[in-house]
């Protein structure tokens, strides 16, 4: 199981790389960054295809997505410079309350099965 969620963490990692390289390389048109994008989307999907082997679907694709986008939020304000308004807090914010609910859900589920 936590094998699992390594990968888990691995496919998220891997997905805001590609999409930071993306951000980068958009700019400088760049055929190597290019490269190194596609590269890690397409290892963000083979690490999340061995994470869903064991963590149910639904949980994997929501923490992958939800964490994803708020990762890379954050790279985009610390890296990029990108100022965030009222709404996009919130809405990060409940991204991030989201995926903690999510993963108290399945927790007490567990929990009752066991």
């Amino acid at each position: 199981m936590r094998l699992a969620w390594l990968f888990l963490v691995l496919a998220i990692a891997t997905e805001v790389v590609g999409l930071t390289v993306m951000k980068a390389a958009s700019g400088s048109g760049s055929y190597w960054g290019h490269v190194v994008m596609y590269a890690s989307i397409a290892l963000s999907y083979v690490f999340l295809a061995r994470a869903v082997k064991t963590i149910p679907v639904g949980v994997a694709y929501a923490v992958w997505e939800g964490s994803g986008v708020a990762v890379i939020t954050l790279v985009s304000v610390f890296v990029f410079g990108h100022a965030l308004s009222g709404r996009e807090m919130l809405g990060l914010a409940m991204a991030v309350a989201g995926i903690l609910l999510l993963n108290a859900g399945r927790s007490d589920a567990e929990e009752a099965a066991a």
